[in-house]
């Protein structure tokens, strides 16, 4: 009963070198468990049980470059291509493919995928080696629903994703990673309509619903794209790294130039997202966000890309480029910026006012960036704006537990809170994060009871608690779980003593019943699909 559910999803992860457990190798007495993974999908009859399969990691392909130089394909990546077109020629009801290996893949296992009926998402990741390699082309997948390619570079012979996009007519998610290098270095080598180029030839539109760019340096072609999508049909929108720093940095950018050709007001008829997630603070962006309205979920992301150089370059064969993913067990620690130059609040005070005249009464997800520190009346301001927020992060001030209670009459349906620590720098910020560090870092002990009573409520058998949706609550760098209610008896001062009177006796005092929450510290890994965590990185989602 439970084999089916075994090989549902089948996970293979390559190492470079030999992998140790302790003090054992991996596959000790036999081959790497990469290795075996293979040969059990080819040669055991459990590859018709199998329907996902992700290969990732490292693969070792030490004759690359000599088989370059020869206008050869690498021996061992083709033994390698081999088998996993063996293995999927055995997975007929394979609806999930994932390459993310850092050889190429070759035109025999694209020929393999095309004949999968079932295949509904496609993974690959581009090589990011400058050595000679033939170029392909991922054929048509017509019953393809969700795309994604990563470390796409133009200078390392990219296969060419035109005819996959031409021929898509069921693609609803569309997800573009580029070699963060181009940024870096200031290249602006990616053209980005060629990817569309054969949809806007022949007419045909892509009506996707999930759009994400990511590490982008080209030049605006907005109008160009904008004829191969249908914009109506558009519900999530993800941009990371990719417009540029942030309006308060653009002073120190090298590449504002290119970013500044983005910097145009989009078309007021054009379609608005529901969900939208960049990590650049401009009031471009916040003018568009005053016409979004129906937007439900807004990411305004605290990470910042940090370049893999010390002076912000990175070798074409290096693999630190490697984006962070959700699905695989290479993912890490959000990346949390470094306070920098003091914010103008002009800015902050834009975005706000955009979300709270326009998108509050429908926004359920927010992260603010941690470098906008709320005061109580900017927080009372924007929770009286957003009566249906389930999910909150942003800087508030936490001095004590009336941060809390001033949510309860308005977040009713609040179910996840994070404060982050301020970021904000001068004499201001450093007394903000000091008042901050105060609150959170005192003993697990004294937070469990200031939140104990904040939660504590005296009513009637049955009442209906205060936050009755709240699971998690986020102070920094720690999280609480909130729990179910349980009734406590207590035994208070008697109301009718005079003055002076001793409370000795048993009649003055009067017993009630107390409602708590259940709280216990959880680590962050285990909100990491909590949206207000999870999406507040630079992760590929």
């Amino acid at each position: 009963m439970t084999l089916p559910q075994l090989w549902k999803r089948v996970v293979l992860r390559s190492h470079s070198t030999i992998h140790y457990r302790g003090d054992v190798p991996e596959g000790f007495g036999s081959a790497s468990p990469f290795s075996m993974g293979l040969n059990a999908l080819v040669t055991r009859n459990v590859s018709s049980l199998v329907r996902s399969l992700v290969l990732e990691g490292d693969y070792r392909s030490s004759d690359l470059e000599e088989y370059s130089r020869a206008g050869r394909v690498s021996e061992s990546t083709m033994i390698l291509n081999i088998a996993v077109r063996a293995a999927v020629d055995q997975c007929l009801h394979l609806e999930d493919f994932r390459w993310d290996l850092n050889v190429r893949i070759q035109p025999n296992v694209y020929a393999g995928l095309s004949k999968l009926t079932k295949l509904e998402s496609l993974w690959i990741r581009f090589q990011t080696n400058r050595s000679p390699q033939p170029s392909g082309e991922i054929p048509a997948l017509p019953n393809l629903k969700a795309f994604t390619f990563t470390h796409y570079d133009p200078m390392c012979y990219p296969d060419e994703v035109s005819t996959l996009l031409l021929h898509a007519d069921k693609l609803e998610s569309l997800i573009m990673h580029f070699s963060p290098r181009m940024r870096e270095q200031g290249e602006p080598s990616v053209v980005l309509s060629r990817f569309f180029r054969k949809n806007i030839a022949a007419q045909k539109k892509l009506h996707l619903k999930k759009v994400g760019v990511y590490n982008l340096l080209a030049n605006s072609e907005s109008v160009e794209c904008m004829q191969a999508m249908d914009s109506t049909t558009m519900k999530e929108f993800t941009a990371l790294n990719t417009f540029g720093m942030d309006e308060d940095e653009l002073h120190r950018s090298t590449t504002l130039f290119i970013d500044r050709t983005w910097f145009v007001p989009m078309p007021k008829d054009l379609h608005q997202p529901r969900s939208m997630r960049l990590d650049q603070l401009h009031k471009t962006h916040a003018l568009e966000i005053g016409r979004c309205a129906g937007l439900e979920r807004l990411y305004l992301v605290n990470a910042r890309h940090k370049p893999a150089g010390t002076n912000g370059s990175s070798s074409p064969n290096s693999a630190a480029a490697s984006p962070r993913t959700i699905n695989g067990e290479s993912r890490s620690a959000p990346n949390t910026p470094m306070p920098v130059a003091a914010p103008k609040m002009g800015l902050r005070d834009l975005y706000l006012d955009s979300i709270c005249n326009v998108c509050g009464p429908t926004l359920k997800h927010l992260i603010l960036p941690a470098r906008w520190p709320l005061s109580t009346q900017l927080t009372a301001k924007l929770i009286r704006s957003c009566p249906n927020l389930t999910q909150l992060s942003a800087s508030l001030e936490c001095g004590d537990k009336e941060f809390l209670r001033m949510l309860v009459p308005f977040l009713s349906q609040l179910w996840a809170i994070r404060v982050l620590p301020p970021k904000q720098c001068g004499e201001e910020g450093e007394q903000l994060l000091a008042t901050f560090n105060a609150f959170v870092e005192q003993p697990d002990c004294a937070t469990v009871e200031t939140l104990n009573t904040t939660f504590t409520q005296r009513g009637p058998a049955g009442a209906v608690p205060d936050f009755p949706a709240l699971k998690y609550v986020g102070l920094g760098h720690k999280v609480w779980e909130i729990g179910g209610v349980y009734e406590e008896k207590v035994k208070t001062p008697g109301r009718n003593l005079n003055p002076g009177e001793s409370h000795s006796g048993t009649d003055s005092w009067q017993e009630e019943v107390v409602y708590r929450r259940r709280i216990r510290r959880i680590e962050e890994s285990d909100v990491a699909d909590v949206e207000i965590w999870k999406m507040d990185s630079m992760d590929i989602i």
